[in-house]
């Protein structure tokens, strides 16, 4: 899988601010990511990242929703340069095709087995595209901290997980998911879709070994700036706290929880993506001129959330 999308662009500054689109999280499952543009045009055009795309009541009014919202993040660009599905579950990928129906796709990488694709309900169609497109799967127990898969204008985008029960065709789709990190300056989103709170748990317990007080420099969960973690907290999130709640060794403070409510039509399913935005202690020491050049995710509405532009990347993660 090539590290860098395009030219390696890192050192130009970006100038505009990058922005995550999520469909209806009531019902849906999909996030948009535009990468923010260069100051040197001779970058070309900043990729755009599409992670899952499920309906979960499978309603065709829904999936013309979230094909417009998509429409709407891609602001008049035909093409996703990535595509990354979680794991293989219906209400993550089952809108994939209607929605990107006369769009260019790009790279396809997925979580989990291709075959366990063809199993879903409505599956088959899903995997003879996903084989005619390519798409790549990972190694069991991947971990992809040493290079990011998209890469620009100082932002980059890690598979930070996948396949950690160590078999790609395990029954436990969820566990098996893949578990992206985007990183840009201070900030971190998080992309848990499904996994567990044991599978989470031990994610943090990567980024904040037992033996440092603070974490070391460069790790990605370190307490930076602040982290939007984006997902649905699984059955036992309870148990492990993090990041689904203040509690627990996260070292890091909720600043504001976006919770679906139920939809104009009825109730939530229950399968709904959760929005956690938490703020690292290095905000709160921060002076108030210090504090005024950071940059914070701002919460615009329900579907959209902006990250400002950072012009340098974080120590320890460079390309």
């Amino acid at each position: 899988m090539s590290p860098h999308h395009g030219p390696s662009t890192d050192g130009i500054p970006a100038r505009k601010p990058a922005r995550i689109a999520l469909t209806d999280t009531k019902d849906t499952t999909c996030a948009v990511i535009t990468f923010p543009e260069a100051d040197d045009q001779r970058a070309g055009a900043p990729p755009t990242v599409m992670i899952d795309c499920g309906n979960s009541r499978g309603a065709q009014e829904t999936t013309e929703k979230m094909r417009a919202t998509v429409r709407r993040a891609l602001a008049g660009r035909t093409r996703i340069d990535h595509v990354f599905l979680t794991h293989p579950d219906s209400s993550h990928c089952n809108a994939l095709l209607p929605v990107t129906r006369g769009l260019e796709i790009g790279q396809v990488s997925c979580g989990g087995d291709l075959r366990q694709y063809a199993g879903l309900q409505g599956g088959a169609e899903l995997h003879r595209w996903l084989v005619s497109n390519n798409a790549r799967t990972f190694p069991p127990s991947f971990r992809g901290l040493s290079a990011p898969v998209v890469s620009f204008a100082g932002m980059r985008l890690y598979v930070l997980a996948a396949n950690s029960t160590g078999h790609t065709g395990s029954s436990d789709a969820d566990a098996n998911g893949s578990v992206l990190l985007l990183v840009y300056g201070s900030l971190r989103v998080a992309f848990l879709g499904d996994v567990p709170g044991s599978v989470a748990a031990g994610l943090q317990a990567e980024a904040f070994p037992a033996d440092a007080a603070d974490g070391p420099a460069g790790r990605p969960l370190a307490p930076q700036g602040q982290l939007l973690v984006l997902g649905h907290p699984s059955a036992d999130g309870g148990a492990y706290g993090w990041p689904w709640g203040p509690e627990g060794n996260h070292r890091y403070t909720l600043v504001r929880e976006h919770t679906p409510t139920a939809s104009e039509d009825g109730p939530a399913t229950g399968h709904a993506s959760a929005a956690v935005l938490l703020e690292g202690p290095s905000a709160e020491k921060a002076s108030a001129a210090e504090a005024a050049e950071k940059d914070r995710f701002t919460f615009t509405s329900v579907d959209s959330w902006t990250a400002g532009p950072q012009p340098s990347p974080p120590p320890g993660l460079s390309g």
